[in-house]
């Protein structure tokens, strides 16, 4: 996966783009109504960082300043954007290749998804676990083992898999916290392929955890929201993030979404993004035209 964002990285800057990487903003700069710059969640010998360009923001609108001081009202409408249980991610090295009981041994399907999902009633189990309890007892997951089609990622005869644990809770009832129990889940997910491929926990030489509470500290992924809002009927197409905003434009002049939360959504596609150049850049046209 993350070749595909280097490969664009190496392009974008091959046409002179700079690129800066966790530079999340602590609010944005307004200056006559338009959005002018940002303030950097980080001061460097208190300078402050100005862009006298229009912006483009990743992340979720409602998590900027400007979102909260200049519009209320769109603020309290992406707060009330449908939530869905999230997801708990992991990342393991492996001594071994998993060997499943469904389909023992070595193979091409070990390349592909594989989906811990036996029946409708298991997940639907799952659903109802992850509301009531915060986390599902029986989780679906779905395993990914990358170096199966690139060696590189890992010493010769060893592997590493990513591990899409559903569901889980963006937060814990009872006021329970995620850093107390990211290691009890953790070994439930192992546990729980361990279950279809026995030996997997004992091939585990190491893992990363990545809780919806990590998601949200690390990539600003709004309780774990990898998606910036539910993929439902009532938040896609012109309603996506909502109605009157699915232009890319955010409420203010010069504020633009280009994230999963921006049509046609989260996946692989890199559309939000594309769509959202454009825009911006027509804007531009039309803002130079008229000066």
């Amino acid at each position: 996966m993350g070749a595909i964002t280097q490969a664009m990285a190496r392009a974008a800057r091959g046409h002179g783009a700079e690129i800066a990487t966790e530079a999340g903003a602590r609010e944005v700069i307004v200056e006559q109504g338009r959005a002018v710059g940002r303030h950097p969640r980080q001061w460097r010998d208190r300078a402050r960082e100005i862009c006298r360009f229009q912006r483009q923001s990743e992340a979720a609108l409602y998590a900027t300043g400007a979102g909260r001081r200049a519009a209320a009202e769109f603020l309290a409408r992406m707060n009330a954007l449908a939530q869905r249980p999230r997801t708990f991610r992991m990342n393991v090295a492996l001594s071994t290749l998993p060997s499943f009981t469904a389909l023992p041994g070595d193979g091409d399907h070990l390349s592909a998804g594989i989906i811990i999902a036996p029946s409708l009633g298991y997940m639907d189990r799952a659903w109802q676990d992850a509301r009531e309890h915060g986390w599902s007892r029986e989780p679906v997951v779905e395993v990914l083992i990358p170096s199966t089609l690139d060696d590189s990622l890992a010493p010769a005869g060893q592997h590493v898999a990513s591990l899409f644990c559903q569901h889980v809770a963006p937060q814990l009832p009872e006021g329970k916290s995620w850093d107390d129990h990211r290691e009890q889940v953790a070994d439930l997910m192992i546990a729980t392929v361990d279950k279809y491929a026995p030996g997997f926990a004992a091939s585990v030489i190491g893992r990363q955890m990545l809780s919806p509470l990590d998601l949200e500290r690390e990539f600003g992924l709004l309780g774990g929201d990898i998606f910036h809002g539910a993929l439902t009927l009532n938040q896609l197409f012109s309603a996506r993030p909502m109605l009157g905003h699915a232009d890319y434009r955010g409420p203010l002049k010069g504020l633009y979404h280009c994230g999963s939360g921006a049509h046609p959504g989260g996946g692989v596609t890199g559309a939000p993004g594309h769509n959202a150049a454009k825009t911006i850049l027509s804007d531009h046209r039309a803002l130079f035209a008229s000066r």
